[in-house]
């Protein structure tokens, strides 16, 4: 996936800097796309599972129509993090002008995230209740090395996210219940990459008179970060039905949401000499305003719980999200340079997951899970953020109640990843070829008092 470089001076380095602006907002292989999958640690003991599954006040995040089933308040706070691995393996990778891209042979992008949830219902009438949900919907925080061989296109993202969503809750009758509410979320990015000015200077000037300077590709480096933080808005509506004493089934849509964001461009440029330092001041390589929409997708879910006896209960789910709505990310400068638009062309993705809950005493629960999950990114549009592929994820936990009706929930899992490879072509940033290897680890305590 590449973009078109015009004849300006600085076209280069400004390809290069809107790739890693638009890939530094839709960075993350925590879930398909970019989603975040570990807000509750019953959640992660269950395949990342729960929405007919009506146990604790996460609830207020996974359907918020369950919270009718409550006849007292219930609070959750949910302490956690993710752990993600990324090795690269370079494939005769190129520069931005043909020639072996230098730089190790092997990279690792490792990022961690920590979590913090917090849930809360509360009865309202005999028929009504409110549900609130605080936590993060979306995020990354990823380091390569600075001398890897895709430094022109990326080497530090960070995208972080909070969201508050509050619902109502009501019955409809005997065995219905729905819910309808709102969602807020505040993002934050950063996005830090090189920018090769020798590749610049070959294509705004011209190799017979850059060579002479000992102005060259991949030796005359600058560095370009961005920070831009915004807001979005959106809906939510579930639903829950009572089949019978032991079914229950379980409904939950999130509509999409448009994140605009705006924030600045910064660079740290290299001192050329004479004419040659108008490279560094043209409006597509000088400090300014940037803004963009970042679209946030629908995400439905439909899931069932069954008990298969007195102690053991079964949940499965089913989650649709619409990740074609993020074809492509326009970026608008307010310094006078060009708009660009960088492609995506994701795709819908589906997970089916699969869970246990058993209770072997009064006190103890045991939990697991399993869930396969389909990439939103398909191996032509395959990128050095979103390095993203089918994965398999694996959970397992316990809860242990203590006394005045609280309890504790802990949760570990891991995510493997189906090994990708990655042949990504951007103008000005050259051509990043060569295999990745991702896993992650997933780890929740939540405690619960209601």
């Amino acid at each position: 996936m590449a973009t078109s470089a015009t004849s300006r001076p600085g076209s280069c380095a400004t390809r290069t800097l809107v790739g890693a602006i638009a890939l530094g907002l839709a960075g993350s292989v925590l879930g398909s796309g970019f989603t975040v999958q570990s807000q509750s640690a019953a959640a992660i003991a269950n395949g990342h599972g729960g929405v007919a599954r009506a146990d604790d006040a996460s609830v207020a995040l996974l359907n918020p129509a369950l919270a009718t089933r409550f006849d007292t308040p219930q609070t959750s706070l949910a302490l956690g993090g993710i752990a993600l691995t990324a090795d690269f393996d370079n494939r005769q990778s190129l520069s931005a002008v043909g020639t072996p891209a230098l730089g190790p042979a092997s990279s690792s992008a490792d990022g961690a995230a920590p979590l913090l949830s917090v849930f809360h219902t509360r009865p309202l009438t005999a028929r009504s209740a409110f549900t609130v949900a605080l936590y993060t919907p979306f995020g990354l925080s990823t380091d390569y090395d600075p001398d890897w061989v895709g430094r022109y296109q990326v080497q530090t993202a960070q995208l972080k996210t909070l969201a508050v969503s509050p619902a109502l809750a009501f019955e409809l009758g005997e065995r219905w219940s729905a819910s309808v509410g709102l969602t807020a979320v505040r993002g934050q990015t950063k996005l830090i990459s090189a920018v090769d000015f020798g590749t610049v200077c070959f294509a705004a000037i011209g190799p017979a008179a850059c060579v002479p300077a000992n102005i060259l590709p991949q030796g005359r480096d600058g560095t370009a970060r961005i920070d831009a933080e915004g807001n979005g808005f959106g809906w939510t509506a579930s639903l829950a039905w009572q089949a019978s004493e032991h079914l229950r089934f379980g409904a939950h849509l999130r509509s999409k949401i448009d994140l605009d964001v705006d924030g600045e461009t910064s660079f740290r440029n290299p001192v050329l000499p004479g004419p040659f330092a108008a490279l560094t001041q043209t409006p597509a390589t000088s400090n300014g305003g940037v803004a963009s929409t970042l679209v946030l997708p629908e995400i439905a879910s439909v899931g069932l719980a069954y008990d298969l006896g007195d102690s053991t209960q079964l949940v499965a789910d089913v989650i649709w999200t619409r990740w074609s709505r993020l074809q492509d990310i326009r970026l608008r400068y307010t310094n006078g340079a060009a708009d660009s638009v960088i492609p995506f062309a994701w795709q819908n993705t589906r997970k089916f997951g699969l869970g246990l809950n058993h209770r072997s005493s009064a006190r103890m629960q045991w939990k697991g899970g399993v869930e396969w999950e389909s990439s939103a990114v398909s191996d032509a549009n395959r990128n050095a953020i979103v390095p993203d592929s089918d994965r398999v994820f694996v959970g397992g936990g316990f809860r242990y109640t203590l006394a005045d009706r609280r309890s504790v929930d802990v949760a570990l899992g891991a995510i493997r990843f189906a090994r990708s490879t990655i042949d990504r072509d951007i103008v000005g940033a050259g051509r990043l070829r060569g295999d990745y290897a991702l896993d992650s680890l997933h780890l929740g305590v939540q405690y619960n008092w209601h």
